[in-house]
């Protein structure tokens, strides 16, 4: 017996209800999961995703390779540790930077100062600590789970052959300032050169960092590199200097404030360059605080100046090169001029007094220029006249920066009658008889002082010192290369310069210069005593010690200038280490000339 029509729909409504009551819970039952996922727990498990996720970690590129002229190294790399902080993934910032601080030695006070230059959410790693021992980071690595956002990397770093080697020639790198990250170029957190040719050659030696996202877990801990892009290392740049010449002039100025310049007068190469004392490399390769750096720029001595270049004095007698130079091309002195030396000279009411007491008795040119006679060139610099003399000078290329490119290079100053009118004053013949020993507000620098005994050894030609022959690519190819340029040329006659090479071989073998001797290799040079403003009470009245020079003097390859800042007498302090520097160069040489003298 079949159910009434009525009763079948009855059940089916039910059934239907029964449905949608079923569905609908459903709904809510998924409508409520997801409020409880988004709204109760939704910032717990939001946190827990952001910290498993994807970490960009730069990998810094090898810098390129200073090499010296015969492929030796100036300047390397080597592996070392650096400790960063990544900003976004510090919790706790204040206990994590105080245990940082406790177990690195550092000042809590800089860590909280090198975090407060970034932003709060940056993932940029910021270093904080360089080059540190294997025990610093295995305290670093053994309170990892302590230290969310902190990571120790491996980090190429520059290393020297000793601490102070060639320092204001390579220069330092380090992380650039903020000054620099304002001006567009740079990112915060690159490695830059700041001085010297590290920053010259910035552009050709930092290469191209690479990179590499790496998955992290929770706490911060790689769990798989993801991709990498390998860095591109920097190019390497072949310099004209010669290391072991670079070498044997520091250990023959270690100990004294001043410079040494060698150059080859035959291109303008320069060999060596060296300032005392220097800065150690070593503490701007790694950690240098605040209070160091404070020190070192308010350090009496001035280790900071390159004194070859940055720093300038009177010439002394090394400057009656330009005053015979001028007299004889002019024709108002002759080799054969005499004068009487009896130890000074009046004009006016002045006396301007010879440095040998009791003067050197009858002198010409030539030996006035031996043994170096003032009295001779008070009376020569009257009869040349004050703009003639100027005029040399500046052929000389004094007066003027001589076009050296690691920056901060001063220009010397070459007084004259012109230049005094155009001061408002007046220009006396006290000022001429100054002049014309080195005196008076004649200033030059040591490598403005190397270009003119360059250009004394062959012939007159001035060359642009020249640091850099080529940089190479890391794929061999060449990158840039810079040709010996001539920039300048004294014109004198041949004869001219056959005198004045003449009495400066002289200088050496039988006058002032006798200190600078060496079997084997005949030396021409010149010695030179500066007057100069003491800095401290005790160097109160000490001179600059001169000698400029250049070997062999029958065919000149290397010209050595060196000064010693209030050292004295040129002929015995500045000879013997230009001696010494020589001695170095020709080794061979004279090692033979010592083998025949004991046979």
């Amino acid at each position: 017996m079949r159910a009434a029509p009525g009763a079948r729909r009855e059940a089916w409504s039910r059934r239907v209800l029964a449905m949608t009551l079923v569905v609908a819970a459903g709904f809510v039952c998924v409508l409520g999961q997801l409020w409880y996922l988004q709204v109760l727990e939704g910032a717990r498990f939001r946190e827990m995703s952001e910290r498993n996720r994807i970490r960009v970690r730069p990998v810094a590129a090898p810098r390129g390779i200073l090499y010296d002229r015969h492929g030796l190294a100036l300047v390397d790399n080597r592996p070392a540790f650096t400790v960063s902080l990544i900003p976004r993934e510090m919790e706790d910032r204040d206990s994590v930077l105080a245990r940082l601080s406790i177990l690195l030695k550092v000042p809590l006070a800089e860590l909280q100062e090198m975090l407060a230059r970034v932003p709060a959410d940056s993932l940029r790693p910021v270093r904080v600590r360089r080059d540190l021992s294997l025990e610093d980071v295995a305290r670093v690595e053994e309170w990892k789970l302590e230290l969310p956002g902190v990571v120790v990397e491996v980090e190429p770093q520059r290393v020297y052959p000793t601490s102070t080697f060639a320092a204001h020639l390579l220069g330092y790198v380090r992380e650039v300032t903020e000054e620099q990250t304002r001006q567009g170029r740079y990112r915060r957190g690159d490695m830059i050169g700041q001085v010297g040719l590290e920053r010259l050659l910035d552009e050709h030696l930092r290469g191209r960092d690479g990179g590499e996202r790496i998955e992290v877990d929770a706490l911060g801990r790689p769990v798989q590199v993801m991709q990498r892009e390998e860095p591109r290392p920097g190019a390497q740049v072949v310099t004209t200097l010669d290391r072991r010449i670079q070498e044997a002039a520091e250990a023959a100025l270690a100990g004294r404030a001043g410079s040494v310049v060698v150059m080859d007068p035959r291109s303008g190469d320069i060999l060596a360059m060296t300032s005392s004392p220097a800065f150690s490399l070593d503490r701007f390769a790694g950690n240098l605080d605040r209070e160091a750096w404070l020190a070192l720029v308010k350090d009496p001595t001035h280790p900071l100046l390159n004194r070859a270049l940055q720093s300038q004095y009177a010439p002394g007698s090394v400057f009656k090169i330009v005053v015979a130079a001028a007299g004889l091309q002019e024709g108002s002195l002759t080799p054969m001029d005499r004068t009487y030396c009896n130890g000074e000279f009046r004009l006016g009411a002045w006396t301007f007094k010879d440095w040998h007491e009791g003067g050197h008795g009858h002198m010409d040119l030539r030996s006035a220029i031996v043994q170096s006679c003032n009295v001779f060139f008070y009376q020569a610099g009257l009869k040349v006249g004050a703009e003639a003399i100027a005029r040399y000078a500046r052929a000389f290329g004094l007066g003027a920066p001589s076009g050296i490119e690691l920056g901060g290079e001063k220009p010397g100053l070459v007084p004259s009658p012109a230049l005094k009118r155009r001061q408002g004053r007046p220009w006396h013949g006290g000022d001429t008889v100054n002049m014309s020993i080195g005196q008076g507000q004649l200033l030059v620098t040591p490598l403005q002082v190397a270009r003119m005994m360059a250009a004394v050894a062959n012939g007159g030609i001035l060359w642009k010192p020249r640091l850099i022959q080529r940089v190479e690519r890391a794929d061999g190819t060449l990158a840039y290369s810079e040709a010996s340029r001539m920039t300048g040329q004294v014109d004198l006659s041949p004869v001219v310069w056959a005198f004045l090479r003449d009495a400066l071989r002289r200088v050496v073998s039988e006058g002032t210069g006798h200190a600078a001797r060496l079997p084997g290799i005949e030396v021409a040079g010149k010695t030179g005593t500066a007057q100069s403003v003491a800095h401290s009470d005790s160097a109160r009245g000490q001179d600059h010690a001169w000698f400029a020079s250049f070997a062999p003097a029958a065919d000149p390859q290397v010209v050595v200038v060196v000064l010693v800042e209030r050292g004295g007498k040129g002929g015995q302090v500045a000879a013997p280490i230009a001696r010494a520097i020589y001695r170095a160069i020709f080794l061979e040489k004279v090692a033979m000339a010592f083998a025949g003298t004991e046979s």
